[in-house]
């Protein structure tokens, strides 16, 4: 049966059969001239892999924190796609925040006979 053509592979189905090429070609047992084959369909299922993880990457819209809003951005356009209200903690909150006594608290401490070194 003759291999399905690389372009016509899904991402799952590419690295599926790339993952089977590894293994096949890390036993040693195939004569050289079939491990270079498999080489060269392993190198175009990695191609293929790369190009379907960037082609989704390209369509995975990205979330934004401004202020209390967040917004949906298209990451090929940069256009917004939605916005909302943050349901989480305020954004101007941080570590350096004046703590009840007026000083502003350390983000953490630490004692150096906790430092295994």
């Amino acid at each position: 049966m003759a291999a399905k053509p690389v372009a016509k592979l899904t991402f799952e189905q590419a690295l599926e059969e790339l993952e089977g090429i590894v293994t096949e070609l890390e036993r040693g047992e195939s004569p050289l001239e079939d491990a270079i084959a498999r080489f060269e369909r392993g190198t175009a299922l990695a191609r293929r892999c790369e190009d379907r993880l960037n082609e989704a990457d390209a369509k995975i819209a990205v979330l934004l924190q401004e202020g209390s809003r967040v917004v949906e951005v298209d990451l090929a356009t940069g256009e917004p796609i939605s916005e909302r209200e943050d349901p989480g903690e305020d954004p101007a909150k941080d570590a350096t925040q004046a703590a009840p006594s007026g000083r502003p608290e350390p983000p953490f401490e630490h004692d150096d006979e906790d430092i295994p070194f």
